[in-house]
């Protein structure tokens, strides 16, 4: 693996084909506050520069990314999918869900929960995205057309997931961080395998074309 940063990851957002924008946490001198850098870089070159953070607002929340961050005051620690009518899904990690339209204004919002756990982070699945239950050791995919499950993986009891706490996707698989392991979901099978690598204090994972980004405590890590 090819170590990127040092420094922890708190947001991801994909820029391009090959191109992502991260954002990456320093502490400043109260331990409670930090600051917050972006950068873009080219996942097959590994060249990174310094970006801005109007950018990273734009690709993550689209057109209206300024009105929508006026009532968004953590809009890193959120994810945001961009819907076909260009429309806003917000998901925070305590299950609450928002919908803003294309102009950035409010239409709802409301808590994701299952079993009376919160339901959180998002991964886009054309008009579907997943997401996590950490408490019921579970997997779902909601539908964009009425926001309600159409699928579910996963049960307190069994042992398919452990404690999931992030979920990605790309074309063809759908990826979930349980503790320091990466399961995976095929889309078309609905077939559930593991990622063989062990990553120590894993936050995030994505996979883009044929390169892992694993995200940990101790930084940034690409692998091919």
């Amino acid at each position: 693996m090819e170590k990127i940063t040092n420094k922890e990851i708190i947001d991801v957002v994909k820029f391009s084909d090959d191109k992502l924008i991260f954002v990456q946490r320093n502490p400043l001198s109260d331990p409670n506050d930090f600051k917050a850098d972006y950068y873009i870089i080219n996942f097959t070159t590994g060249v990174r520069e310094v970006v801005t953070k109007k950018a990273y607002l734009l690709k993550k929340f689209g057109a209206a990314s300024e009105k929508i961050c006026e009532m968004i005051k953590d809009f890193i620690k959120c994810q945001a999918m961009i819907l076909k009518d260009k429309s806003v899904l917000v998901v925070f990690p305590n299950g609450q869900i928002g919908l803003f339209s294309p102009e950035g204004d409010l239409l709802w919002n409301k808590e994701l929960s299952f079993n009376g756990s919160p339901v959180f982070s998002l991964a886009e699945d054309e008009d579907a995205f997943w997401c996590v239950c950490k408490d019921e050791n579970s997997v779902m995919r909601y539908s964009t057309d009425n926001f309600a499950v159409d699928i579910r993986i996963g049960s307190k009891d069994a042992q398919t997931f452990s404690e999931p706490d992030f979920v990605s996707a790309d074309e063809k698989y759908v990826y979930v961080c349980c503790k320091n392991r990466v399961r995976k979901i095929d889309k078309e099978t609905l077939i559930v395998s593991s990622i063989d690598d062990y990553f120590p204090n894993l936050s995030r994972f994505y996979r883009f074309k044929d390169v892992s980004i694993i995200c940990c405590s101790d930084g940034l890590y690409f692998d091919n």
